[in-house]
């Protein structure tokens, strides 16, 4: 019996180790394997094999969870049944290249689900051994919000470009232009092309740039997120405009600073119409305060031409009575006082637009010409006197008497401003003024006759306050400060206005405009002549006891039968009374149911052959002249009522005289 005994301990060794080898590389299998398949179980990607023919061999529960396919019936279904239409084409380009021995192709396209909606899916393939392996992302909330916001920012181009009167601008950190809308090539005049990559500092002026207002805009939009201001703003062609500007920061997720969003309006038409109304409304208020004041000052004018009528009427009574050369200076005396008041009380109804105005037809270059000599003299040797008024300057209806007043408180007030001399021009021009070009919203033809002297001038804020009567900035005995206030009534109640432009050192023009008349020129004014007496009876109706007293002497002087009646129902109630009368004289304000108008209406109706003169130094009076009532202004001299007694007595119309 043969033995063999062979050593088998390092084989067994070897195969020991080569089966826990073995074990350990299936565990590991298994344990891929299970990773694996949970992964396939558990992915939200869809994870999937397919073949070239276009069928899925393999598909992983998100298939179902995401297309609501169960995983046989997407097996049982071709992939053209699955995947939208317009998206077979680059669908299967990408088949063809994995085809053609491309590794990996990527692609996007549209599968549906079972409801019938679509799902976008972005889909990585790899082919083996003829086999696709294929793993789809789903992104369709990624492609909504993408075409969301292409559709955002074409609406935002649109807009932009729509938004002509905004100025839409980006900036960058820097401030220089790398965005331009069409509102902002409307507004600034320049092109994207002429001004992308530029800095927006040219939008400034040059004084707004070296102050560094462009830089410190920036840096306070940056520090609290936005910068708001009104300024102006240069455009291409140089010319200015008032910008309202918003500087918006804009920052990236993490708050850096990566530009400026610039929206820029043109708002010089608001800015010009918010002057305008405020303009208007500054107008308004001077009106209105210029109205009250003109109601105060008419009213106390109109008071004291009743007590100037007692004054000088009796002073020219007594003048006519006495002989005594030391009395008679007293009465002149008295009556020189009593004339400076009478010019007062003009000035003051001249304001408050309440003075019996005698408007005649006049040529300005004839009656400035009359006037030179005067105005002459109400200026001084060192100042010298231009007038300059063209023969085809308009015919214009103004009270000459008024005019010529007016004129010589403009040359006094041009002659206290020129204490060193200088020139006082005096021009005319003929214009058409709209409503919006003059104060008081005149309208029409006008003369603007314009007076002007190299003086000292006004300060601005003095300016709205010069035609207020009593307002003067000269020495308590230098002026009264009615001289303008006389000359803004009279341009008012004669239809038009005035106007005053001054500046400290430059000196002063005001300027008057006066209506332009179609009618022909007037015949001069009455002049000087005998005090014409008479016999006639003459009914004198007049409210005032005081100066009913006083015309009642001044008839008796001129030797006329005088009746007397203190209101218009009494002087009625003497006519119906069969009381001869051959001129009714009567104030035209007066208390009760009927004033001087309605009575001498009533006169002329029931009682034809009695002769009306009225009496007032009211504007009403203006009123009856166009009734065709002969008029006497208070306070009136004894020559002046004894021509127009005679001129109604002898029917003859009688212009207001003074």
């Amino acid at each position: 019996m043969l033995t063999t005994c062979i050593e088998t301990t390092e084989r067994v060794r070897k195969e020991e180790a080569l089966r826990l080898l073995n074990d350990r590389l299936e565990a590991e299998i298994a344990q891929r394997v299970l990773e694996r398949d949970r992964i396939w179980q558990v992915s939200e990607d869809l994870l999937g094999v397919s073949n070239f023919e276009g069928y899925f061999t393999s598909v992983n529960p998100a298939w179902t969870a995401l297309l609501g396919w169960s995983e046989d019936e997407i097996k049982r279904m071709h992939v053209s049944e699955l995947r939208h239409p317009d998206d077979a084409a680059h669908s299967m380009a990408g088949r063809r290249r994995l085809a053609e021995g491309v590794p990996t192709v990527r692609m996007e396209n549209r599968f549906r689900h079972k409801d019938g909606s679509w799902r976008w899916l972005a889909w990585t393939l790899t082919v083996e051994n003829e086999v696709i392996y294929l793993i789809g992302r789903h992104i369709t909330a990624e492609k909504l919000a993408a075409e969301a916001l292409r559709e955002s920012e074409r609406q935002f181009r649109l807009f932009s470009e729509a938004a002509t009167d905004h100025a839409l601008i980006r900036l960058d950190a820097r401030g220089v232009v790398s965005g331009w809308n069409a509102g902002a090539q409307r507004i600034e005049g320049y092109t994207e092309a002429e001004i992308v990559g530029h800095h927006f500092s040219r939008f400034y002026t040059a004084a707004d740039r070296a102050a560094g207002a462009p830089e410190r805009a920036l840096a306070m939009a940056a520090a609290s997120g936005t910068y708001e201001h009104d300024g102006w703003r240069v455009r291409k062609n140089g010319s200015l405009f008032l910008a309202a500007v918003v500087i918006d920061a804009i920052r990236d997720e993490e708050g850096r600073l990566i530009g400026f969003a610039n929206i820029m309006r043109d708002v010089t038409e608001r800015h010009e119409a918010r002057a305008e109304l405020q303009r208007a409304r500054d107008q308004l208020a001077q009106s209105q305060k210029m109205e009250a004041l003109g109601q105060l000052t008419g009213g106390i004018a109109h008071d004291f031409n009743n007590m100037l009528m007692v004054v000088s009427g009796n002073a020219q009574i007594l003048k006519e009575r006495l002989s005594d050369t030391r009395n008679l200076r007293s009465v002149e005396a008295i009556e020189l006082a009593a004339a400076r008041g009478e010019r007062l009380t003009r000035q003051l109804l001249a304001f408050s637009r309440l003075q019996a105005l005698n408007p005649m037809v006049v040529s300005l270059r004839q009656r400035l010409a009359e006037f030179r000599d005067l105005l002459v003299s109400s200026a001084r040797g060192d100042i010298a006197l231009v007038i300059d008024i063209g023969r085809s300057i308009w015919p214009v209806a103004v009270d000459v008497h008024e005019l010529e007043l007016a004129l010589i408180n403009l040359v006094v007030n041009a002659r206290d401003a020129m204490p060193d001399g200088g020139t006082i021009v005096i021009t005319a021009k003929n214009t058409r003024v709209q409503p919006e070009d003059a104060p008081d919203a005149i309208r029409g033809e006008f003369v603007a006759l314009t007076i002007t002297d190299t003086g000292c001038g006004i300060a601005e804020d003095i300016l709205p306050k010069v035609f207020e009567p009593f307002f003067t900035t000269k020495q308590l005995d230098k002026g009264t400060g009615l001289g303008l206030s006389q000359v803004y009534g009279l341009t008012r109640q004669s239809g038009g206005t005035v106007t005053i432009a001054s500046k400290l050192g430059n000196g002063t023009a005001v300027t008057l405009y006066l209506p332009r008349s179609h009618r022909p020129l007037s015949e001069r004014g009455v002049t000087e002549g005998d005090t014409p007496r008479g016999g006639e009876k003459v009914l004198l109706v007049e409210d005032n006891p005081e100066v009913q007293e006083t015309a009642g002497m001044l008839l008796d002087q001129l030797g006329y039968r005088v009746f007397r009646a203190q209101s218009a129902a009494a002087a009625l109630q003497l006519l119906q009374s069969g009381e001869a009368v051959d001129l009714v004289f009567s104030d035209i304000i007066m208390p009760g149911e009927l004033d001087g108008m309605a009575l001498a209406r009533q006169v002329k109706e029931e009682y034809p052959d009695v002769a009306v003169l009225l009496t007032s130094g009211y504007a009403k009076a203006a009123n009856a002249q166009e009734a065709g009532f002969p008029i006497l202004r208070k306070p009136y001299k004894l020559a002046t009522l004894a021509r127009a007694i005679r001129d109604a007595l002898e029917a003859e119309p009688a212009r207001l005289l003074t």
